[in-house]
């Protein structure tokens, strides 16, 4: 989650970002807080997809309709 301590004009940005700049090829973050399991089972269907071969995109369509 990006949720954390609101920077004016910066928001949870960087979050996302520092990954990026790490050399994270996608980063998912979402902007509100979630539960720890939910958020454990839904990484691991989005994981599932993408370890079958689907697209980023395809994996996160799958995963959204299937949690």
């Amino acid at each position: 989650t990006g949720v954390g301590k609101e920077v004016e004009g910066e928001g949870v940005v960087n979050f996302a970002r520092a990954f990026q700049q790490a050399g994270a090829k996608a980063v998912i973050v979402s902007l509100w807080e979630v539960a720890s399991e939910p958020a454990v089972e839904y990484m691991k269907t989005l994981y599932s997809h993408l370890k079958s071969g689907k697209s980023r995109a395809e994996a996160m369509k799958l995963t959204r309709t299937e949690n």
